[in-house]
């Protein structure tokens, strides 16, 4: 019975993961270039039970797992929809179907930080940045744009009156599920995720990535999990009140 309340509670603890990533996602349905992160489960390893009281030689009671577990979570950077907003401080990464996704670098208390979130402001000293006020990073460092009018190409080359100003450092990654997610919706390079340059990548201007998030399947989602923890509430129960017998009345001395 004891084996029980750990298979319950194992159980238990991966439905609250899940229903926390859940709402994480459904608040950030409307997020810009928000990445939907998704939570999956497997067994513990197996492991042999023997029997060791009273015996020279053990004897094996048979294999034992003690529950459930999370996979680390992964992160869908699969495209998400763009929609058309006709202001030129926006802006859209378009990859080529089968290639790495490709983002942003802004620039965050001195250290590079990556977005696919392209809603973007001229600040008050004519630097493009994010609406957190975190400088978007070109080729050469932070993109000054001023306060005229200015276009970006197909290519991430930043024009101003009709003059070439830098080029927007567009990058991408070979194994994105490494890359460590962040507040802001930015993510952070790691030893196993080292960027490079992006190819065959297209910036639309007057543009923006919507969230990939399927709000539909998170709410299905949901729900399945919300069921599981109740039922693994009725299970603990149950196994507690059977404990409670074995203890009180099974175990008594007549």
């Amino acid at each position: 019975m004891i084996r029980g309340l750990y298979l319950a509670a194992t159980g238990m603890v991966v439905q609250q993961l899940r229903q926390e990533t859940i709402s994480h996602n459904l608040a950030n349905a409307t997020t810009t270039g928000y990445k939907a992160a998704y939570v999956s489960q497997r067994s513990f390893p197996e492991f042999l039970l023997m029997r060791l009281e009273g015996r020279r030689f053990p004897e094996a009671v048979g294999a034992f797992s003690p529950g459930v577990m999370t996979e680390p979570v992964e992160v869908d950077f699969s495209p998400g929809p763009l929609e058309e907003t006709g202001r030129l401080t926006d802006l859209a990464l378009v990859d080529r179907p089968g290639r790495p996704p490709s983002f942003f670098a802004v620039e965050v208390g001195g250290e590079i930080r990556y977005t696919r979130n392209g809603h973007f402001r001229v600040g008050p000293t004519g630097y493009l940045e994010t609406v957190e006020g975190y400088p978007v990073l070109g080729e050469t460092g932070p993109l000054q744009v001023g306060e005229g009018r200015w276009q970006v190409d197909s290519t991430g080359r930043v024009w101003v009156e009709q003059q070439e100003v830098g080029r927007l450092l567009i990058v991408s990654f070979g194994q994105p599920q490494a890359l460590q997610r962040l507040e802001d919706n930015l993510f952070a390079a790691t030893a196993e995720a080292m960027p490079q340059e992006a190819t065959d990548v297209e910036i639309r201007q007057g543009f923006l990535e919507k969230s990939n998030l399927d709000t539909v399947r998170e709410i299905v989602d949901m729900l399945g999990a919300l069921r599981a923890y109740e039922a693994g509430q009725k299970i603990i129960q149950v196994q507690d009140e059977l404990l409670g017998k074995a203890v009180n009345e099974l175990g008594s001395v007549r």
